[in-house]
C-alpha cells in the first residue's frame, strides 16, 4: 500500500511539473524582435553625416531589468518623439511634434563596443552633460543605449 501512495504522489508530482512547464509562456511572447542596425557605419565623419540635417521617429525602447525585458512604443505610450539633428551637432527632440528638450553633443569612438560603436555626450543650454548614450548608426537606423541608469535602455528611431 505504502508503494501506490508513493507511486500516486510521484505521479502527481510529475504531471503537476509537466503541467507547470507547459502553462510558463514568456510575458514577452507577442513583442516583435528588436529591430536590428546591420550595417551600421565604422567611422565618426560618417555618423556626422547621416545625421546631419536629419529627422529620426522614435520606434522602441527596450529596457532589460531584474523583471526581465520591457518593450514600449508609440502604440502602448500614445506618444510620438522625434529627434531633429541640425548642423552645428545640435539635436531637438520632439514629444507629439512639440519640442521637449535641445542639445548640443559630441560623438567619439567607443573603448568597449558591446553596447554601441560610438559613445556621445549630449549638453544642455547651461553647459551641463545631461545625457550619455552608445549609439550605432545606419544609413536608416539609430539605437542611442543609456546605460547610466539602473536599466540598461536602447532607443530605436527610424529616420524619416
Amino acid at each position: 500500500m505504502n508503494k501506490s501512495i508513493n507511486y500516486s504522489l510521484s505521479f502527481l508530482v510529475l504531471l503537476f511539473s509537466c503541467f507547470s512547464i507547459i502553462s510558463c509562456k514568456d510575458k514577452d511572447d507577442n513583442v516583435e524582435p528588436a529591430i536590428n542596425c546591420e550595417t551600421s557605419v565604422d567611422k565618426i565623419a560618417d555618423v556626422n553625416t547621416i545625421l546631419s540635417e536629419s529627422t529620426w521617429e522614435w520606434v522602441e525602447s527596450r529596457s532589460e531589468g531584474r523583471a526581465g525585458e520591457i518593450v514600449i512604443t508609440p502604440q502602448t505610450e500614445g506618444k510620438t518623439m522625434s529627434l531633429l539633428f541640425s548642423l552645428g551637432e545640435n539635436v531637438e527632440e520632439l514629444e507629439n511634434g512639440q519640442a521637449t528638450g535641445a542639445w548640443s553633443y559630441r560623438i567619439s569612438a567607443a573603448t568597449d563596443t558591446t553596447l554601441g560603436k560610438f559613445t556621445s555626450v549630449w549638453i544642455d543650454a547651461n553647459g551641463n552633460v545631461d545625457r550619455n548614450y552608445y549609439l550605432d548608426v545606419c544609413p536608416e537606423i539609430l539605437k542611442l543605449t543609456d546605460a547610466s541608469s539602473s536599466l540598461l535602455t536602447t532607443i530605436t528611431y527610424k529616420k524619416k
